[in-house]
């Protein structure tokens, strides 16, 4: 197994359109599940806007509660909310607001 899947109890977050809504998202994903971390889907939709996002959640087993809409604001200040270690985002401009305000690590989601 990849050294970078070693990670049981860390708490980890994917953005969903772009990201977590691919399948090399939604393997990685999968991945991190499987080495014991807490995945965590934090998208900027509107809660009303949520079918596809919670349909992925159940697909991968992540729990509802830790599904989180920030409702188009800046994702950085739910990072220190929720305890995340890492967040995987295809947003460049999310990505540096996340390293430049918190401890998470943000890293920029391709899918290529």
């Amino acid at each position: 197994m990849n050294p970078r899947f070693k990670l049981a109890g860390s708490r980890i977050s994917f953005d969903y359109d772009g990201t977590l809504s691919t399948a090399k998202g939604k393997k990685l994903a999968a991945e991190f599940i499987a080495s014991g971390a807490t995945v965590f889907i934090i998208t900027a939709r509107q809660p009303s806007d949520s079918e596809s996002v919670y349909s992925v959640a159940d697909v991968l087993g992540i729990n509802k509660s830790r599904v989180i809409f920030t409702a188009g604001k800046d994702k950085w200040p739910f990072m220190d909310k929720y305890r995340i270690g890492t967040h995987y985002d295809n947003n460049p401009e999310q990505v540096r607001k996340i390293n430049e305000n918190t401890q998470t690590k943000g890293i920029l989601f391709t899918n290529n």
